[in-house]
Parts: C-alpha cells; sequence; structure tokens
C-alpha cells in the first residue's frame, strides 16, 4: 500500500498558495466557448517546458513543503514560462481572442495537473516518477533564466 500524500501545514505562505491557484480562472469555464484547434508543440519547446513546471509544481503541491523562497522562484520562471507559452498558443490561434488563448492554457494546465494528481494518487508521494517531478521542482525553482 502506498502512504498517502503528504498535506500542507496550515501555514501555507502565500507564493505557494498563489502556485497552487489555478492559471486562469473564469476563462476556461465559460460557457459557450468554442473548442479551439489543437494546440501542437511547438519546435522551441515552450509549451513541454510549460508542461513540466505544471506538473512538478502539482507534485510539489502534494508531496513537498517547499520554503518561502523556493516557492517564489519557481513561481517567478514559471510565470516567464507562461507568458512566452501563451504567445506560442497565440501564435498558433491567430483568430482567437486573448480569452480563448487565455482558456486553452488553462485547459492544457489543468489536464496536466489532473494527470499529475492522478499519478500522485496511484503512487504515493514516495513512486520514482513522483520523486523525480519533486526534484524537478527544485531544479526549476533554482533556474537561472537569462532574459
Amino acid at each position: 500500500m502506498t502512504p498517502a500524500p503528504r498535506r500542507p501545514r496550515s501555514g501555507l505562505s502565500l507564493p505557494l498558495i498563489l502556485l497552487l491557484a489555478p492559471l486562469v480562472g473564469a476563462a476556461a469555464d465559460a460557457p459557450g466557448t468554442a473548442v479551439p484547434p489543437a494546440i501542437i508543440d511547438d519546435e522551441i519547446g515552450v509549451l513541454r517546458l510549460f508542461d513540466e513546471f505544471v506538473s512538478s509544481g502539482a507534485a510539489a503541491s502534494r508531496c513537498a513543503m517547499p520554503d518561502n523562497q523556493a516557492a517564489v522562484r519557481f513561481l517567478s520562471n514559471f510565470q516567464w514560462i507562461s507568458s512566452h507559452a501563451t504567445r506560442e498558443i497565440g501564435r498558433q490561434m491567430p483568430s482567437s481572442s486573448t480569452e480563448d488563448v487565455a482558456a486553452e492554457l488553462a485547459r492544457r494546465s489543468q489536464a496536466v495537473k489532473d494527470r499529475t494528481h492522478a499519478l500522485v494518487k496511484a503512487e504515493g508521494c514516495e513512486g520514482p516518477a513522483v520523486v523525480d517531478l519533486v526534484r524537478r521542482f527544485s531544479v526549476q525553482a533554482s533556474w537561472k533564466r537569462a532574459n
């Protein structure tokens, strides 16, 4: 039997709460929104990087308690990747509104989170894939990007 994921302590920091918050709010749930064309991974890989940030953040939210400094650094890097992912989705959906692009990014984010949470539930926090995701969170938090 796999151990249950560790639950965050009650004193969550603001950066960690922001990390766990949905990327885009109501735009993803807007009724009557047309289904956009399928988004494909780009040559640069920013959408793959976005997915990796989302998955490591989701795993860390269930299985780790990063300190405030790590959470802030991760969030800063995630926001930078998110802005580039938004531009890439906008490039692939040129006739779409800003809201449609944001909704697509939110849908993508939620799908990755759902898969990651299912993985954590199935393997537990000690599962090899989950441990790798939590390690990736630390690497992404310490990433010093060249702006």
